[in-house]
């Protein structure tokens, strides 16, 4: 099986043998780019890795960026010879969904839910660290709720383009809080800040909750806060692509 996770910042390709992640790459999910960028890319990389096209049974395609769905659709069709399923939360029945407008439900945070739902159990909290911070809330498998705050990355480049005076600096864990020049001090407010915020909204997501429940983290910059382990029962950078595999099945 092939998957295709269209992301706001990344697109990210995954291959399964069986049930197992065998392969993944990411492309930058340029809107400004037409099919052949992709198509070259995906391309390259299956000739690299010796994937052969043959050996693709099924398609799976979640997308939260509609201007691109179509680019990868037609990749499958044309270069694979597979219709692909497209993600769409509202109407599966794989998981209930208890919110006022399922529509609305970003495919990525239903295939979060969907995968923990299968491997971690019916009582989970997926905290994805993504262009959105996002923590998505499955109770006895219904999908209860999302809450959604700006990414890491998001909150840094908003920072650095509305303020003409702060630089753009790295996500990384400062000795302190207070900070003694200008990168210093956004690295500690982002780093530290993020912290109390993450821990701050898992323990009033539970309070409201009052029944106990697993919270796993995912995304690619799940391991940046080195402080918040403690809280996680385990971190899967690949929660989204697993969801795929469950999707397709």
């Amino acid at each position: 099986m092939i998957v295709f996770d269209v992301g706001n910042t990344d697109t990210v390709v995954g291959i399964f043998k069986g049930n197992e992640l065998y392969q993944k790459f990411r492309i930058r999910s340029l809107k400004s780019e037409n099919s052949v960028f992709f198509e070259y890319r995906i391309l390259n990389f299956m000739l690299e890795n010796n994937i052969e096209k043959t050996a693709l049974e099924k398609a799976v395609i979640s997308s939260v960026v509609p201007v691109l769905t179509p680019f990868f659709a037609n990749f499958c069709e044309k270069f694979l010879s597979l219709t692909p399923v497209v993600v769409e939360p509202a109407r599966s029945s794989l998981l209930r969904l208890n919110i006022d407008s399922p529509e609305e439900l970003g495919s990525d945070l239903f295939l979060n839910a969907l995968a923990a739902l299968r491997n971690y159990g019916e009582n989970c909290l997926v905290v994805d660290f993504g262009t959105a911070l996002t923590f998505s809330v499955v109770v006895a498998g219904t999908i209860e709720g999302v809450t959604i705050v700006p990414g890491l990355n998001t909150a840094m480049k908003s920072l650095f383009s509305e303020a003409s005076l702060l630089p753009e600096v790295s996500l990384e864990r400062p000795d302190t809080v207070i900070g003694k020049n200008t990168r210093h001090s956004i690295q500690g407010g982002l780093y530290f800040g993020y912290e109390s915020m993450i821990r701050g909204l898992i323990g009033r997501i539970k309070a409201e909750l009052q029944v106990p429940v697993k919270v796993i983290a995912t995304g690619g910059l799940s391991s940046v806060i080195t402080e918040l382990k403690d809280i996680f029962d385990d971190t899967d950078p690949d929660l989204t692509l697993k969801g795929m595999y469950y999707y397709g099945q």
